[in-house]
């Protein structure tokens, strides 16, 4: 037996974590000839899904748990290593960090997902710092009346009804979003015109068809198309907060240009393998598979790129593909409420009842599972 191949995951997000919880469960002798490095530069794993609730009401000590079990029953396994990774030396096949460390890599797996705005951004650094983010996200919105969001998506449309359920009429919750309805045109009309009847359900005042620009002095000046005509007014809307949660992009800036393309994705095969290089792999909301980026999407992709690693780690050639499964998501609309679709074969996308999504999230959107894969 040679030497052990050198696995390195960047990222210890859901992503990261769920593949090499994977390997930890599988058969010693399946990962006899592999040792796994998590780079991660927080002290512990936060579940992303539920940082938008986190923002409202206290739930840090339900999602977000320290690394320290990820390797706890095969300890030989792997390793945590605690630091920022700030590149990627290709030629030399080593991951750089800011302190300075080398690790050498003999497969690599990115896996650093999306850059965030407030309330939505979560740092990078100890575990004092992350509490202390969001109990300043909690008391801004506690003490402020009149929060206003730009963008629609997902996390603006999250926001929104979390802080309405939670608030009732004691906020002014007002939504900006560009589209004709809210969410993207990946998602079915029915959909999107559910969201928004959710959210004006809740008193949620949305403006449609319509652009934000946040002034940085309490203002935001809007410029929105009037209703029937291509006609553009212009208003401008004070509030006590404002905040982004237009469009994410992916959280690449560390790796080296020639891997990305004109969006800042790693380009990747149908393998998730990089274009140009078998050994490093890009899974979940970098790469530049064309699809909703959601965390479902994790029960997919996980099973190509645990294959293909085992094949390079046994010395042959990897050759499960993925392939993107039809669009579905799950979005909550405040805490006792919920929407989304899946695609049906012949079918086509079909909008889920709340009791149904409500019934599979549970009260905390399956935190309780995400966390096992940290060993809680």
């Amino acid at each position: 037996m040679g030497e052990k191949k050198e696995v390195v995951v960047i990222g210890g997000g859901i992503f990261g974590v769920n593949l090499i919880a994977k390997f930890r469960n599988a058969y010693r002798s399946t990962t006899a000839n592999m040792h796994i490095t998590l780079i991660e530069a927080r002290d512990d794993f936060v579940y992303s899904p539920l940082n938008i609730r986190n923002c409202i009401e206290d739930v840090s000590d339900v999602f977000i748990k320290p690394y320290d079990r990820l390797f706890l029953k095969k300890p030989a396994l792997g390793r945590v290593v605690c630091g920022l990774a700030t590149g990627v030396d290709q030629d030399r096949k080593v991951v750089l960090l800011q302190s300075g460390e080398e690790v050498k890599y003999d497969i690599l797996v990115l896996a650093t997902g999306t850059s965030f705005e407030d309330p939505n951004n979560v740092p990078r650094s100890n575990h004092s710092d992350v509490l202390k983010y969001f109990a300043e996200k909690r008391e801004l919105i506690e003490k402020s009346y009149s929060i206003l969001l730009i963008g629609g998506g997902p996390t603006g449309a999250e926001l929104a009804a979390e802080i309405a359920d939670r608030y009732r009429s004691k906020k002014k919750v007002t939504l900006i979003h560009s589209g004709q309805l809210p969410l993207t045109e990946v998602y079915s009309v029915s959909l999107r015109q559910q969201v928004l009847t959710y959210l004006l359900q809740s008193r949620v005042t949305v403006h449609l068809k319509a652009r934000g620009t946040d002034n940085g002095d309490g203002t935001v000046t809007m410029v929105k198309a009037e209703r029937g005509s291509d006609k553009l007014t212009t208003d401008v809307l004070r509030a006590d907060v404002v905040f982004h949660t237009m469009a994410t992009k992916p959280a690449t800036d560390i790796y080296p240009e020639a891997w990305k393309d004109d969006r800042g994705c790693v380009r990747v095969r149908d393998t998730l393998q990089l274009v140009d290089d078998d050994s490093i792999f890009a899974i979940g909301d970098l790469n530049d598979i064309k699809e909703g980026k959601t965390a479902g999407k994790i029960h997919y992709s996980l099973p190509v790129v645990y294959s293909n690693i085992l094949s390079l780690v046994n010395d042959k050639k990897p050759s499960k593909v993925y392939h993107p499964p039809a669009e579905f998501i799950a979005l909550t609309m405040g805490k006792y409420r919920a929407t989304g679709q899946i695609t049906l074969p012949l079918v086509g996308p079909v909008v889920l009842p709340s009791w149904l999504l409500m019934s599979q999230l549970g009260k905390h959107i399956n935190a309780e599972n995400a966390v096992a894969s940290v060993g809680y």
